[in-house]
């Protein structure tokens, strides 16, 4: 009896056993690969998808991926989110055509999504297929469904632009449409269609001003269709070269940050002959960035010498990439205005009058920086820089933090004493005292301390320059 049990309960255990491989085995998952079309010469990152993994127990996987070498390269696997708490997978690329991979980790994974990516770079034109076989979870004991992927260079190529926004809602964009080298090869029509999510963008029109197709007449346009553009052009000439086509143009739709893929549904020069194959593209709305300011020439000018050229050159860039605008002012009154980032001046104003020439640099959605040279002119002499008349500059910068530059000019030998007061009237720094200078041009730093070299507090401070009979002073701000 006892014996009798005991074979029973193996039984059941056993068949427990076959009902849970069984369900592993009718329960399939899908693993797939989807088709690309891109140009020659193009390094993508290909994911692999998977569907639901949830209750499979699926805890390793591994699989063979085949491919044509003569079109593509497969140069590494790298693992997708799907196992990001697993370690790197295992990849095998010593087989040309050919890479194995293997991977498993300590947790069960559960949902659907990415689990690999394979880093491939076209290399040849024509199609490669990406197979995978064999293809296994848990070393096959959990069933799956496989699509094999597709790699296409079309022999000859046809882009959509990859296009990037940085406008809100109404902002006007331009997509162009390049294709390769058509010399010889007889086109002189084609027409196509291009897909796109309407909620991001909406393509309306196509120009051919300035393009290959410039000699053709108009192109027709059909917007009817919701979230797709058909466009068909003809001429009396072929097309040759390669180049941009034309332009597709129209409006985004989406706030900041959105992205709608542009797919060709078709593409055809003349009846089909030479052979063309569109090649996705894309638009990007994102959120616009403040220009940054690089670098400027002169740094920090104190004086800047009469009826001197002087040329003023800002470096900046815009982070997304585009031309930016820059407006040039002198005492607060624009004087030029355009893509120069250069200003050249000649001052003839009376010596010792401040100047103040401001750069400001705007990008194409508005927003902008600039940058602010403080300066006083100086007289020279025609025959070595000798300064004309005695001129004390306003110190830069102004306001100030922890050091600031002051500098004044002499026309002849003096005496000088150079004092820092606070409002009071109390002297809290002495940089000169009663010492001999020849005529000529200097320039002194106050670090912000008094003669204790003790740091001053945040407040206003008035710098004396007294020069044999020549006496001037002016304020600066110490801002901590």
């Amino acid at each position: 009896m006892r014996n009798s049990k005991q074979s029973l309960k193996r039984l059941a255990i056993a068949l427990g056993a076959l009902l849970l491989l069984s369900s592993f085995a009718f329960s399939q998952v899908t693993v797939g690969i989807t088709p690309v079309t891109v140009k020659i010469g193009t390094t993508l990152s290909i994911p692999i998808n998977v569907g639901d993994l949830t209750g499979k127990g699926v805890i390793s996987y591994q699989y063979t991926l085949t491919y044509d070498p003569t079109k593509i390269s497969v140069t590494g696997v790298t693992g997708g989110p799907l196992v990001a708490g697993w370690a790197a997978p295992t990849v095998n690329t010593s087989v040309s055509g050919q890479v194995t991979v293997a991977g498993a980790g300590s947790s069960v994974l559960s949902g659907k999504g990415i689990l690999s990516y394979l880093a491939v770079t076209t290399t040849g034109k024509g199609s490669s297929a990406l197979t995978l076989s064999p293809f296994a979870f848990n070393e096959g004991l959990v069933a799956v469904t496989v699509t094999n992927g597709l790699v296409t260079v079309p022999q000859l190529s046809v882009k959509l632009g990859d296009v990037t926004s940085i406008l809100g809602p109404g902002g006007a964009i331009t997509v162009p449409i390049t294709t390769e080298d058509l010399t010889g090869l007889g086109a002189k029509s084609y027409q196509f269609i291009v897909k796109f999510d309407t909620t991001v963008v909406k393509l309306t029109g196509a120009s051919i001003t300035g393009t290959m197709s410039a000699a053709m007449a108009n192109p027709t346009v059909n917007a009817t269709v919701s979230g797709q553009l058909s466009v068909a052009a003809a001429g009396a000439t072929d097309l040759t070269g390669a180049g941009t086509l034309l332009n597709l143009t129209g409006v985004t739709v989406a706030n900041p940050p959105a992205q709608s893929v542009l797919t060709f549904s078709a593409f055809q020069y003349n009846d089909g002959t030479p052979a063309g194959g569109g090649v996705n593209g894309s638009v990007i709305i994102g959120v616009n960035q403040k220009p940054v300011f690089v670098s400027r020439t002169p740094s920090a000018p104190v004086t800047i010498a009469k009826g001197v050229s002087t040329k003023f050159i800002v470096s900046a860039r815009d982070p997304e990439g585009f031309a930016l605008t820059y407006t040039w002012k002198v005492n607060g009154a624009q004087v030029q205005t355009g893509s120069d980032s250069t200003y050249t001046a000649t001052f003839t104003d009376p010596h010792g009058t401040a100047k103040i020439v401001t750069a400001v640099f705007t990008d194409i959605g508005g927003l902008k920086d600039s940058t602010v040279w403080n300066f006083t002119v100086t007289g020279i002499n025609n025959n070595g820089g000798i300064p004309t008349d005695f001129v004390l500059g306003q110190n830069y910068p102004n306001p100030f933090n922890p050091m600031t530059l002051i500098s004044f000019s002499l026309p002849k030998e003096a005496p000088v004493t150079f004092e820092i007061y606070n409002l009071l009237g109390v002297k809290v720094r002495t940089l000169m005292a009663g010492e001999t200078r020849s005529a000529g041009t200097y320039q002194y730093t106050w670090d912000g301390k008094n003669d204790s070299g003790v740091g001053m507090p945040s407040g206003v401070y008035l710098y004396r320059v007294a020069a044999g009979q020549y006496v001037a002073s002016k304020k600066m701000t110490l801002l901590k």
